[in-house]
């Protein structure tokens, strides 16, 4: 029988095992492969722990204030991926599969890739949304094409891995093999759900409960300026609500789980298909009640009935994620979220009234944020703080400055304004340090000043923030690395130029 090993790399959500390799498992399983999963951020954590190393000890570059690992971090991976591969040494695999989640994975992969193809003859394949992540500009190579051109890998994979992989074990070849030109799956309800009797479900727990991912839809409905969704998954298409609905209910019955996390960009995308799921959910009977949480959208209040409040509460919605940005009106339309302070305050009443609980993402920074704007945020903590002292509000996230990600549409607009980039003695980037030259007090150190206006304000009315001392940490070693030593700039333009050379 074939005999396939499936990897996650960190960074990865320590809490729930890895969604993409359940899926993978699931899949090479219906090939007929003998399948074999490893959470290499669960490994690492527990190498961190055996050597008395602190947790956050790669929190700089798994949160991207540091364009890549120190010399001390790379003797410390190194000696724990021999360690971990030492484990395997008498394992034949035929191949490995390698799951990038995020951009971020790039930095570990880089270390681990090239020792892992020292040590086996299996060929590695590699892919995730982590290979999307490539630069609107120049002609660089991916990050699977330099891998592939140096024989460190034998292919990557781009697209969805319920049709990708197959297609590469039968054909080698074709759409997404190889090369971006990948094609989207039409009808996600003919796709195997994922499989987690692979992973050892003890070892994850959220709250003191296990819990585990769902995807009930891919892409997004918006198309907001500063995220990459789009590229990665340019057509929103979803899951009927009976198919998603009878998803968590195999997992309940076959691992006792009461708790799910909806990975989706937006679990209520669709209206149709979310409103049938909480309806079919509610219909249930389970023994043990259910809860689920995931990322939220707010509309208008005119579009949304209050006995849809109540659908929500009853179907076992728990937390809900949402993609607030800013307090400003004009700063969310202008970044792709037409929704106002006042739609805002009709979902937190109803939120309240019903007993979910929510958790607000926001980033400081946007690229035309004025001084009105970053004092409306400001106002923002005063006016819903009565929905913190409720328990409604559970925290604000407080980790994020713009960062300018690759393959966004303010990536095209940072190159076509000549924006500027803060770089270090090693000639790393920091994508949030950008600076319009048409706005040059608008810097790095004016956005991290707003950040800590919003974050003393969070305070002063009692919101909690979520990472908030690790948020601190982060910034301030950005600072000294990117702003306290000789500053040196370049544009994205230039940093094509030389990473191409």
């Amino acid at each position: 029988m074939i005999k396939s090993l499936i990897y996650n790399l960190p960074p990865l959500d320590k809490n729930r095992p890895p969604l993409s390799g359940a899926i993978i498992a699931n899949v090479c399983a219906k090939q007929g492969h003998d399948c074999s999963t490893v959470d290499l951020q669960f490994e690492l954590d527990q190498f961190l722990h055996t050597q008395c190393c602190d947790v956050s000890f790669f929190d700089d570059v798994f949160y991207e204030q540091s364009a890549g690992f120190s010399n001390e971090q790379i003797q410390f991976l190194e000696k724990f991926i021999h360690q971990h591969l030492d484990t395997i040494a008498n394992s034949k695999f035929d191949y490995i599969f390698v799951s990038l989640f995020s951009y971020l994975a790039q930095q570990f992969g880089q270390i681990f890739l090239p020792i892992l193809r020292k040590h086996t003859t299996a060929k590695i394949v590699i892919g995730g949304a982590g290979l999307i992540y490539t630069s609107n500009v120049g002609n660089l190579l991916s990050f699977g094409e330099k891998l592939k051109q140096q024989n460190v890998i034998d292919e990557f994979i781009t697209g969805e891995a319920e049709q990708s992989i197959p297609m590469y074990l039968t054909v080698g070849q074709g759409p997404g093999i190889g090369n971006y030109n990948f094609k989207q799956i039409d009808n996600l309800d003919d796709q195997p759900w994922p499989d987690y009797t692979h992973y050892n479900l003890g070892n994850y727990n959220y709250l003191g409960l296990q819990e585990l991912a769902i995807i009930g839809s891919r892409g997004c409905v918006r198309s907001c300026t500063f995220c990459d969704v789009a590229k990665l998954s340019p057509k929103y298409r979803y899951r009927s609500g009976q198919n998603i609905a009878d998803e968590i209910i195999h997992h309940y019955e076959t691992h006792g789980i009461t708790r799910f996390y909806f990975a989706d960009s937006l679990v209520n995308g669709s209206f149709k298909n979310f409103d049938a799921m909480c309806n079919a959910l509610a219909r249930y009977k389970f023994e043990q009640p259910i809860s689920w949480s995931g990322q939220y959208i707010v509309r208008s209040k005119q579009s949304t009935p209050k006995d849809h409040f109540d659908m929500l509460q009853k179907s076992g919605c728990d937390t809900l994620f949402i993609g607030l940005e800013s307090g400003s009106d004009r700063v969310r339309k202008e970044l792709g979220k037409p929704f106002t302070n006042d739609d805002t305050e009709y979902y937190l009443e109803n939120f309240d009234q019903n007993k979910i609980k929510v958790l607000l993402l926001m980033f400081t920074g946007y690229v035309s944020e004025s001084e009105q704007d970053h004092a409306e945020t400001i106002g923002m903590f005063k006016r819903w703080q009565k929905f913190v002292a409720s328990g409604t509000i559970q925290g604000i996230e407080t980790l994020n400055i713009l960062s300018i990600l690759p393959g966004t549409p303010l990536e095209q607009m940072a190159v076509n304004n000549n924006y500027l980039f803060l770089s270090n003695h090693k000639n790393d980037v920091n994508l949030r340090s950008w600076v319009d030259p048409t706005n040059p007090n608008y810097d790095f150190l004016a956005r991290v000043s707003r950040h800590m206006d919003l974050m003393e304000e969070a305070i002063k009315y009692k919101w909690p923030l979520w990472n908030g001392a690790l948020a601190m940490q982060l910034y301030e070693q950005a600072v000294q690395e990117f702003v306290n030593s000789p500053m040196k700039y370049k544009t994205l333009k230039t940093i094509s130029i030389a990473a191409s050379k």
